[in-house]
Formats: structure tokens, sequence, C-alpha cells
């Protein structure tokens, strides 16, 4: 490194240090009342960014989803890849399409206006948000997309079937 770059890199580093503490300052100043209005979304995106930050592996993601995004309502941790159901989610399950073929389906559905929509249309349509599916996905009147959380999730490689395969995988997450 040459003596020109380091007085730019010293005035990099405490730029981006006085950056940080006005950011930290401003954030406690308006902590609570940003936290008091914080979704559970929000919640969960702040959790997610921390874990990420923390450095946590896909199965400590998984699992952390798994835990909090209610999906171990219906499921439990299976093995060889797949989720095992509860009994609330063996009756659930009844009649489901399957996570793809959903998401399939809504990307046809999100583009047929709500009140033209069929009978079994609107059946997907709850499905897809009593089934969690709203958690990762979207959907926007004439399209279907990731969330905030989604596209954070996408990221790590832990899209719906990947979370399933993780955690189901590993006989030592079995619960």
């Amino acid at each position: 490194m040459s003596k020109l770059e380091k007085p730019k890199m010293k005035y990099q580093t405490t730029f981006l240090l006085r950056s940080g503490i006005i950011a930290a300052l401003v954030s406690s100043l308006c902590g609570g009342a940003a936290l008091a209005q914080q979704s559970p979304a929000g919640s969960a995106n702040a959790t997610l960014d921390r874990m990420i930050a923390a450095g946590k592996g896909q199965r400590e993601v998984a699992q952390y989803i798994f835990d909090t995004r209610g999906c171990n309502g219906c499921h439990t941790i299976g093995r060889d890849g797949k989720l095992g159901y509860t009994k609330k989610g063996q009756e659930t399950a009844q009649g489901f399409e399957g996570c793809i073929s959903t998401l399939k389906a809504m990307t046809i559905i999100a583009k047929v206006p709500a009140e033209r929509r069929s009978d079994t249309q609107r059946r997907r349509v709850q499905r897809f948000y009593a089934f969690g599916c709203a958690t990762c996905h979207k959907v926007t009147p004439g399209n279907v997309a990731l969330t905030e959380m989604g596209t954070k999730l996408a990221n790590l490689h832990l899209g719906c079937v990947d979370v399933e395969k993780v955690l189901a995988s590993n006989p030592a997450y079995q619960r």
C-alpha cells in the first residue's frame, strides 16, 4: 500500500466509523417508536439479518424459520429430506397440491382479478395464505414475487423445499 493510499483509507475508515456512530445515535433516539411500530415480519427480518451477520449456517437459519414462522404447527422434523406432520398438519394437508404446484398456480391466479376467480382459484389462494406461503412469497395484481424475507432466504439458498431438506436430512435435529 502506498503512502497516498493510507490517508485515503484512514479517511474512509473514519467516515464509516462516524456514520455508524451517527446511525446508532439516531437509532437509539428513535428506536422506541420504531420498535413499537415494528411488525412481526419486520422483527423476523431483523432477527434474520442478525443471524446472517453473525455467520449462522443454513441449518440454524432453517430451524429459526421452522420454529418462528408457523411451520411447526403442522410439521415435525422428519427424515430422508422430508418433514413429517403433526395431527393438525395431517388434517390440513388433505387435498393439498404441493408447494411447487401451488406456487405455479399462484402465478396464473395472480393475473386473474379477484372478483373473476373461480371457486378452485379462491381455495388455492386461501391455502396459499393458510400454509404460510406469504412468509416468503407475495401476490400482487398480475405477479407473484418474493417478500423481503423470501429474498434473504433465497440468497442463502433456503427456498421452501430447501428448508425442508436441510432440517429433515440430519437425524441429530429430529424432534
